[in-house]
C-alpha cells in the first residue's frame, strides 16, 4: 500500500506544478539573456552561454533530483526546492547590475560566461530538480513510471512552448523584465505558500520524509 503525506495532492495539481516550471524555465533563459544583453549586446557569445548554461542546469538538477527522489518521495521536499527556484527568479533582476559590474572588467567570453552561470545555474538546478520528483510522486499513485514520465515532461514542455511565446511576444516587451521576474517567482511560489499553509509547517524546516 502507498503511504502519502497528510495532505495528499492530486495528480492534476502536480501536473499543474509540472506546467508551471516548464513555463518558468523558458522565461527564466529568455529574461535572463536579455538582462546579460542589456551589457554585452545580443551576440551570438550571449545565446550561445545561456543554452549552454540551461542545459548544464537542468542536467545537473535531473541528476540531483533522481537521486532525491530515489530515496523517497517527499512532497515537502518537492515544495521547497520549487519555493527555492521562485526565490533566485525573484532575485534576478534586483542583483544584476551588482554581478554586472563584477564581470564587466574580466574578458568578454569569460564575462558573459559568468554572468551566465551567477543567473541561471541556480535557479535552472532547482528547476531541473522538479521533474523527477514529480515523476516519483506520481509513479506512486499511477504505479506506471514511463506513463508518469512521459506525461510530466509532455506538460512541463507544453508550458515552455507557451511561456517562450508569452514572455517572448509580449510580456518582456510590455512590461519589462523587473515583473517578469516577479511573476515568474509568484507563479512558482503560490503552490509551496499553498503546501506549507495547509500543512501548517514552515519552509525549509526539516521534516520527516514520505516512506514508499
Amino acid at each position: 500500500m502507498v503511504r502519502t503525506d497528510k495532505i495528499d495532492f492530486s495528480v492534476w495539481l502536480l501536473l499543474l506544478v509540472s506546467f508551471i516550471e516548464g513555463g518558468a524555465v523558458m522565461a527564466v533563459e529568455l529574461m535572463a539573456a536579455k538582462i546579460i544583453a542589456t551589457f554585452y549586446g545580443s551576440s551570438l557569445y550571449v545565446w550561445s552561454a545561456v543554452l549552454a548554461i540551461t542545459m548544464i542546469g537542468l542536467s545537473s538538477g535531473y541528476y540531483f533530483g533522481g537521486r532525491l527522489s530515489s530515496k523517497t518521495a517527499d512532497q515537502a521536499v518537492l515544495f521547497n526546492t520549487v519555493l527555492l527556484s521562485a526565490i533566485f527568479v525573484l532575485l534576478l533582476p534586483f542583483i544584476s547590475v551588482f554581478i554586472m559590474d563584477l564581470t564587466m572588467d574580466l574578458n568578454l567570453k569569460i564575462g558573459i560566461i559568468v554572468s551566465a552561470l551567477i543567473f541561471i545555474f541556480p535557479p535552472l538546478i532547482c528547476f531541473g530538480m522538479v521533474s523527477p520528483m514529480i515523476i516519483r510522486l506520481l509513479s506512486t499513485k499511477v504505479n506506471y513510471a514511463g506513463k508518469a514520465a512521459g506525461t510530466v515532461y509532455s506538460v512541463s514542455t507544453t508550458g515552455g512552448i507557451i511561456a517562450t511565446f508569452f514572455f517572448g511576444f509580449y510580456l518582456i516587451p510590455e512590461v519589462g523584465l523587473t515583473i517578469g521576474c516577479v511573476l515568474v517567482a509568484l507563479a512558482m511560489g503560490i503552490f509551496p505558500l499553498f503546501y506549507f499553509l495547509r500543512n501548517k509547517t514552515l519552509p525549509f524546516v526539516k521534516v520527516k520524509p514520505t516512506k514508499i
